[in-house]
């Protein structure tokens, strides 16, 4: 893999990851939207692995255009 691939993954990842926290934990989140209570767990979960698979699809798009 080129280092673009390792970095757009890496940057996916982390993404998801960051997903994952502010969709679960309101504490994290700027205070106009503290209010609102957490996301099950389920649904943290399944918006984490939608931001990585559109993730995983930019790195794949990447692969095949070069």
């Amino acid at each position: 893999m080129d280092s673009d691939h390792i970095l757009l993954s890496l940057v996916g990842a982390g993404a998801s990851f960051v997903t994952f926290c502010l969709m679960r934990f309101p504490q994290t989140r700027r205070p106009q939207f503290q209010r609102y209570g957490p996301f099950s767990l389920m649904a943290s979960f399944f918006g984490a692995l939608a931001i990585f698979f559109i993730a995983a699809l930019a790195v794949y798009a990447q692969a095949v255009w070069h």
